[in-house]
């Protein structure tokens, strides 16, 4: 400062990055975003997005905000990902072989650090009906389920509605609490690894083999290429096409011997499906050999042209020590498509090679397989990961979802598609999860089961003593008020509407909520009985025979309607 004499240093850059991007939200107040943005549930119906000043939903349609077609941007879709240090990754391009077109589909959310070929087989886990195409349903489920799982205002007491000091603090030190015990993102990860069953992350590069009694033997692929990493060795072969190329590797088949070995199989025993051990590669292999005669003749040319044994000679070779080979993490380096790898693994990590990593012969010694693949496979059955949320075993080659917060690594793996909250049983969007108790949740539940109050006007967590209980809901005392006019109702008659279960006042309820008896054209008044038949309802007094001699209460009894009137039966419809 210039009266002290003293230069004060300069901010780091990301804090003034944080700070501007405050400044921007204390500015652009949350219900002006998304302003005029058409609902996707009403449609036409509702003119676009008016958001109430605090309830957090649209005064037109009475939708959430998260339910229009807002778009995302840098001041509004900031807040769950920088505040909890959740990695925000953007739209991509890749190829998912379930999809009807060989060429890439753009996805709103891909997982962050990952190859696209990992995107892809995590992608096709979840199911074609789950997987964000750009313009899709799941897209749009997608973004919702990201800001009503991890509400905004449930991490920034800027986006709060007039919090008190205590309050503010309060919410401050929940979101400390949680960034330091509970959140984090989940890592999509391949399963593989030695008999210590390691989870391999990335791209596995096989190094030379390391000096010991067995010989290893010699790669028959490419060299490796300039950035450590290696592509199967099939990929360039002047025989295949480039679509066989691409339908080997998605299945899993990383190298001219896979191919070779997955011929030696019988078919009819792995597409009956009997022996359980056969892994899944040699399956899909199998599946599309049998399905697609293009496919089948080129890998009929392909496996001629290489010199590895027949079945014939495969039964009496000596047997090979591929566990002499080792393989270590490194970035997959491969950045088309807007990806780029970050090897997220420990750094000693010691994986199998491709045969033993897939487990392929899985015929046994009664199909030639050598003793020491035999053995291999054995040990990684043996140490195979279970679900965390389904309690199957994930296979060695399967993709999985790994969480860091887990204090025990029999429950730090899951499925894809069992990666959910374990309250809602709802996808955890971004894979952004809230560790308690040995399970994940999304943050809207981890509050709930922290026992942690929420307005159920304005959708925020309640950090007082005092607070409003009704109708087995919880409000802040300031914003129990009339759901139409927002009247405050304490000490007031008031009636729950049954479609928001939100409170009205009388004269609301009346006004603009009430069913109007078509015998008397009088509201039914909340106190009253009423009786009601598709879109027609009546006071309980009213619900007579309109038979012009009969005026009998039709409570408890048969009854027709002809012209929007009731009738006791056939007979009175005619004496009008």
């Amino acid at each position: 400062m210039a009266e002290s004499g003293i230069e004060s240093p300069a901010a780091p850059e990301w804090l003034l990055k944080l700070e501007s991007r405050r400044e921007q939200i204390k500015a652009k107040l949350s219900h002006e975003s998304g302003n005029g943005a058409p609902c996707n549930v009403c449609g036409s119906s509702c003119p676009g997005l008016d958001l109430h000043f605090w309830r957090k939903i649209c005064r037109n349609c009475k939708c959430r905000k998260e339910q229009h077609d807002c778009i995302d941007d840098d001041v509004s879709g900031w807040a769950q990902f920088e505040i909890l240090g959740a990695i925000r990754s953007k739209p991509a391009y890749i190829r998912i072989s379930e999809l009807t077109t060989d060429k890439p589909v753009q996805l709103a959310w891909v997982p962050p650090n990952v190859t696209p070929e990992l995107a892809s087989d995590y992608m096709r886990t979840l199911g074609q009906q789950n997987i964000p195409i750009v313009g899709s349903e799941a897209a749009e489920k997608r973004k919702q389920q990201l800001e009503y799982q991890v509400p905004a205002h449930d991490l920034d007491t800027n986006l709060c509605h007039n919090l008190t000091p205590y309050e503010a603090g309060q919410l401050s030190d929940y979101v400390e609490k949680i960034k330091t015990h509970c959140v984090g993102q989940g890592t999509v990860v391949r399963v593989g690894g030695d008999t210590a069953g390691l989870v391999q992350y990335g791209t596995v590069v096989q190094q030379p083999a390391q000096s010991s009694g067995a010989t290893a033997p010699a790669s028959s692929g490419p060299a490796d290429t300039a950035n450590g990493t290696k592509r199967p060795d099939y990929m360039e072969s002047p025989v295949l096409s480039d679509k066989m190329k691409y339908k080997l590797n998605l299945m899993g088949i990383g190298s001219s011997e896979m191919v070779a070995q997955a011929m030696l199989y019988d078919p009819a025993t792995v597409l009956s499906g009997v022996d359980q051990s056969v892994p899944e590669a040699i399956v899909k292999f199998h599946q599309e050999y049998q399905a697609n005669p293009k496919f089948r003749a080129e890998m009929d040319h392909f496996v001629d042209r290489l010199k590895f044994p027949t079945a014939h000679q495969a039964a009496y070779s000596e047997p090979v020590p591929y566990g002499e080979r080792g393989a270590t993490i490194v970035p997959s380096g491969s950045n088309d498509s807007g990806f780029g790898s970050i090897p997220v693994s420990p750094s000693h990590a010691q994986l199998l090679g491709p045969m033993e990593a897939l487990a392929l012969g899985g015929g046994g010694e009664q199909r030639g397989m050598p003793p020491a693949q035999q053995a291999v496979r054995d040990a990684v059955a043996m140490t195979a990961h279970h679900c965390t949320g389904c309690t199957q075993p994930i296979a060695v080659g399967e993709v999985a979802v790994k969480v860091d917060r887990a204090s025990s690594s029999d429950r730090s793996i899951w499925h894809p598609q069992c990666f959910k909250c374990n309250r809602c049983g709802e996808l955890l969007a971004d894979l952004v999860y809230f560790y308690h108790g040995g399970a994940v949740y999304c943050g809207r539940d981890l509050a709930a089961m922290l026992k942690i109050p929420r307005c159920a006007a304005c959708d925020e967590l309640i950090f007082t003593k005092e607070y409003t209980a009704a109708e087995g809901a919880t409000f802040h005392v300031r914003h129990f008020c009339c759901y139409h006019c927002d009247g405050p109702l304490a000490g007031q008659q008031y009636v729950m509407d049954e479609r928001s279960a939100q409170p009205l006042c009388l004269p609301c309820y009346k006004g603009h909520y009430a069913q109007t008896c078509a015998t008397c054209q009088r509201c039914i008044g909340p106190t009253e009985q009423g009786v009601g038949w598709d879109k027609i309802h009546w006071h309980k007094e009213c619900f007579l025979c309109s038979g012009k001699h009969c005026q009998k209460s039709l409570i408890g009894g048969r009854f027709c309607v002809k012209a929007n009137r009731p009738y006791c039966s056939a007979q009175c419809t005619k004496d009008i």
